[in-house]
């Protein structure tokens, strides 16, 4: 297969004479985008990642995230924590309101290397990531390759970027890109042409020939910044996609009439312009080349675990830390909203035990991604500390009388099914955000300090009578940090009105809403297992 400007480097494999091999817990690799969505198509361009992983896999129908900006998105990620639990606690300083030292020592990396996993990440970690490896990234075979994705203009983006360089903990150096000791400086007239996605992704592939066939179980994290602004694509993919423009949906450019009933932000938008339709047309196109690359990188990873007789014992997670609006709601270019456009994300899961080709439709996030992959490690997670909030998918896709499930796995799902069988499934998914600024894209003001920060429920079945595909939403200022005078609500049938165009928060009853408030204010308190056993939580009142 030709993988574009994709090279397939070689090496030398690990011999490790003292560690006997582990073969009872299984490898991870997780593909982690920036801003892919899932409502505008985001999926479409990943054809070598459908036919290697999805049709052996299974794909979430009901993929959100929590928060709709990268920093928090993040955290959330690698704790299993929702925000509000990994947050600053005033609206100052942090990465985007988060505080990474709440992160960076106690992200699921640690607990694998206490298992003695190796592991590596090659790419955007968090916007302000540590220079030096994190516990669990600091072992002799582990590798830590990581920067918070550049600046929004080039270079420092997708061409010619900066990354921390560290192999087995210690500072590389020696090449023609090392500016000094642990700092690696891309180049578009050397290695992969300079080009981000190319650069992490054969970086990953020569980490794994060393350590696929060692003695340690893995986990690796290819985490290119495509399709994020400003979207640059590669040289040899800039000529795809022609011919397409962005998707015209019902809330693309919605009438002034239809966005009266929502807060101001979005009550106050111009309408998007002829001119400004063609820069967003630009944007989906380039978004959809950035993609191509991360496809050629998922591609080149895949075919090297094959090689090596590795994939039999590896699970994959494809994701990203959260969608995009191209147009929709008059928002031009940007996330940060409370909307499906922003929410919605990519979920592919692939690996042992996991029939392909197959959906769920549980509504599943970002937090779950931790407890799930340490929960097949053969992690007992009810015991870690602090307690995540998110729970193990395995038991949503996981056949455990599948003759490929490990031994660790299957372990996990006999102690899920016992620790979890009296709390089902939750019903609805918590969504909070805290404004990080006024923020204009292409004219339009797309976040704001008076009116954007908000936290809100997401129903998707067996929501309120009538409704159980509903959004709940309370929104109000920066300054009030903790939600203490939320001034405005929406409320939206997404069965009825799945773009979210009609607010009911005014047809509402009063005792409706005040049910809905209860039940959200107690599910953004929440922390550990009692957000899971929320959702048992009384029946809401018929609206």
């Amino acid at each position: 297969m030709v993988l574009s400007a994709l090279v397939l480097l070689r090496g030398l494999f690990l011999v490790n004479v003292v560690l006997a091999l582990d073969r009872s817990r299984p490898n991870f690799v997780l593909f982690l985008q920036d801003d892919q969505d899932e409502y505008l198509g985001g999926w479409t361009p990943m054809k070598q990642a459908t036919t290697m992983l999805v049709e052996n896999g299974a794909r979430a129908t009901n993929g959100f995230i929590h928060t709709p900006v990268c920093c928090p998105s993040r955290s959330e990620l690698l704790t299993g924590r929702y925000f509000h639990n990994v947050r600053m606690p005033s609206p100052s300083g942090g990465c985007m309101h988060a505080d990474t030292e709440k992160v960076n020592p106690h992200s699921f990396a640690k607990h694998l290397g206490e298992l003695n996993y190796t592991a590596a990440w090659f790419g955007k970690h968090l916007n302000a990531y540590p220079h030096h490896p994190p516990p669990g990234f600091d072992c002799p075979t582990c590798y830590w390759f990581a920067n918070g994705g550049g600046d929004d203009f080039e270079p420092g983006g997708f061409l010619n970027a900066t990354f921390s360089d560290f192999d087995g903990g210690v500072a590389a150096n020696g090449s023609a890109y090392h500016r000094s000791p642990g700092v690696y400086q891309a180049d578009t007239n050397g290695e992969h042409a300079g080009y981000t996605t190319s650069i992490i992704a054969n970086k990953s592939i020569e980490w794994l020939k060393k350590v696929a066939t060692g003695p340690q179980p893995f986990f690796l994290a290819v985490a290119s910044k495509g399709p994020h602004i400003p979207a640059t694509p590669a040289p040899w993919h800039t000529g795809a996609f022609s011919d397409k423009a962005a998707p015209r949906t019902p809330d693309y450019n919605a009438s002034a009439e239809q966005l009266a009933g929502h807060h101001w932000l979005i009550a106050q938008q111009d309408p998007i312009t002829e001119e400004q339709g063609h820069q967003i047309d630009d944007l989906f196109r380039n978004r959809w080349r950035t993609l191509l690359s991360i496809d050629d990188a998922i591609a080149g990873v895949v075919d090297t675990l094959e090689s090596v007789g590795a994939m039999s014992s590896t699970y994959f997670v494809i994701t990203s830390d959260h969608g995009f609006n191209l147009g929709q709601h008059r928002l031009p270019s940007c996330k940060l909203n409370v909307y499906d456009h922003d929410l919605r994300i990519p979920m592919v899961i692939k690996g042992p035990g996991i029939k392909g080709g197959t959906t769920f439709d549980n509504p599943v996030s970002n937090v779950d991604i931790a407890p799930t992959i340490l929960g097949l490690a053969g992690v007992d997670t009810s015991k870690i500390a602090p307690a995540m909030d998110g729970r193990s998918m395995a038991s949503l896709l996981i056949d455990a009388a599948d003759s490929d499930v490990m031994l660790a796995t299957r372990q996990h799902l006999k102690r899920e099914s016992e620790d979890w069988q009296a709390v089902a499934w939750r019903k609805h998914h918590l969504v909070e955000y805290h404004s990080n600024g006024n923020l204009v894209r292409y004219g339009h003001l797309v976040d704001d300090v008076h009116s954007n920060t908000y936290r809100a429920l997401r129903f998707t079945k067996d929501g309120p009578v009538g409704s159980g595909n509903m959004l709940y939403a309370e929104f109000t200022s920066l300054e009030d940090w903790n939600f203490s005078s939320y001034s405005f609500v929406e409320i939206f049938d997404l069965d009825k009105d799945p773009h979210q165009l009609n607010n009911l928060a005014n047809t509402t009853s009063q005792s409706t809403k005040a049910s809905l408030h209860d039940l959200l204010k107690a599910q953004w308190q929440c922390a550990g297992r009692t957000c899971e056993e929320l959702t048992s939580a009384p029946e809401i009142l018929a609206m």
